[in-house]
């Protein structure tokens, strides 16, 4: 076990950190050398974006010019437009006009690969601690661990970045359940190799959310002889709210606003703006999903059976199958599923605090709610003794809105406002003035 020093350490190199290393890229264009020695730590094999997620026919929810650098600079090499042109897809995509998530996710490994040699994979940080220096937090080390070989190692930085994305949100009820056969959906296409489909399963899908309508129909056509049942707690399945007016909550502009608000008012706006966003489906799903349940009508058959504004109590554990005992929210009238697998479409949470900062506990400012003060700039508020900089590049969606949440949308303006703020703060350690 050893140290190392870097600028600049990323914990995560998935579309976050791929996003500030772009970004750190077009800003060294402009100078001699290279601005920052950094590192991205990343705990999977690779930065293949929603491995799990990526079925036939799938496409992306946000426009495909929020991609990892137009919205800061159109003329970086990072764009989606320049990934068309360097694949000669231009005009073939001109007649189409929104990428497919096995193109999205092409174009994301097309980036990650120009830029990799700053990432290590299967490399998990651990912890990070503080650099103590006469009672003063002079840097940072990170610990991390090979998930290969087993090795630890140390690292030393001014700057940390957790570029870190949401976790599987799973019910209380599911818990103890979960593995072959209780399935999140970020698990899914791991999970559905493993089924043989002469076997004729009984699938139950939890959730109203758009991977939970994809799931459907994808299952109903691999399993064509498998019932599916489909649990949620709304009379049906919602369209985004996809008005144009509505949407500008994506915009840079609106989270400004956002981040403006008390946290009372922000949790308010939230929950006016979510459905543009969450708990919902896109028109082309939601058609095609009722056209399949309309056309099995016409044939006498219900391969897909809806059980609306339920709510389920319990899960029981048979020798060969679940029982999934639910309740109408409305009539109290109660039932039960018998099925083989449930799939989770519950979709995901952030972090209150993340685990690998406990040690930095005692020297982080909080709220009155007990949550991480946060600066506009993404930056972590620390006590007067911090000399060191930590940066949520993911994990903001209560202080800055939708637009930072999961999506793409403020992706590229993100990591060009934490790139800002690195340099701002280089500038004042050198004594300079704003």
């Amino acid at each position: 076990m050893y140290e190392k020093y870097y600028d600049l350490i990323g914990v995560g190199f998935g579309p976050a950190g791929i996003a500030l290393e772009t970004a750190i890229r077009d800003f060294e264009e402009t100078g001699d050398e290279e601005s920052y020695k950094r590192l991205f730590l990343e705990q999977n094999k690779s930065s293949a974006w929603m491995p799990e997620m990526l079925l036939p026919g799938t496409d992306i929810q946000h426009h495909f010019l929020r991609d990892f650098a137009t919205p800061r600079n159109p003329r970086s090499k990072y764009t989606f437009s320049n990934y068309l042109f360097e694949k000669g897809r231009v005009f073939s995509f001109g007649l189409l006009g929104i990428p497919s998530r096995t193109e999205w996710s092409d174009y994301v490994q097309w980036v990650a690969k120009q830029v990799e040699e700053k990432a290590h994979y299967n490399e998990e940080v651990k912890l990070i601690e503080p650099l103590l220096v006469n009672n003063q937090v002079d840097g940072l080390k990170v610990h991390t661990k090979d998930k290969l070989n087993n090795k630890e190692m140390v690292y030393q930085t001014k700057n940390i970045v957790l570029n870190s994305g949401r976790k599987p949100f799973i019910p209380a009820i599911f818990k103890d359940k979960t593995g072959d056969k209780v399935i999140h959906a970020s698990k899914f296409n791991s999970a559905v190799k493993k089924m043989d489909k002469h076997d004729n399963p009984t699938f139950t899908v939890v959730g109203s959310g758009q991977n939970s309508v994809e799931i459907m129909l994808y299952l109903a056509n691999k399993f064509p002889n498998s019932k599916i049942n489909s649990v949620i707690r709304h009379t049906g399945f919602r369209l985004y709210e996809l008005g144009h007016f509505t949407n500008e909550v994506f915009f840079p502009d609106f989270t400004n606003y956002f981040y403006s608000l008390s946290q009372k008012k922000r949790n308010s706006l939230f929950e006016q703006i979510k459905h543009t966003n969450y708990s919902a489906v896109d028109n082309d799903v939601s058609e095609a999903l009722y056209w399949k349940v309309y056309e099995d009508k016409i044939r006498g058959e219900e391969q897909i059976k809806l059980y609306r504004c339920k709510e389920i109590n319990s899960v029981s554990t048979e020798p060969d199958y679940y029982s999934v005992n639910f309740k109408d929210i409305y009539s109290g009238e109660e039932g039960s599923i018998d099925t083989d697998y449930i799939i989770l479409c519950t979709g995901f949470y952030e972090e209150t605090y993340p685990e690998v900062l406990e040690p930095m506990k005692e020297y982080i400012n909080f709220n009155n709610d007990n949550s991480i003060s946060i600066s506009q700039d993404y930056r972590v508020e620390t006590k007067a003794n911090v000399k060191a900089n930590i940066y949520l590049n993911g994990l903001t969606e209560r202080t800055h809105g939708i637009g930072d949440a999961a999506s793409f949308t403020m992706m590229a303006t993100k990591a060009q406002r934490i790139l800002d703020s690195m340099e701002k703060s280089k500038l004042v350690e050198k004594g300079g003035v704003l």
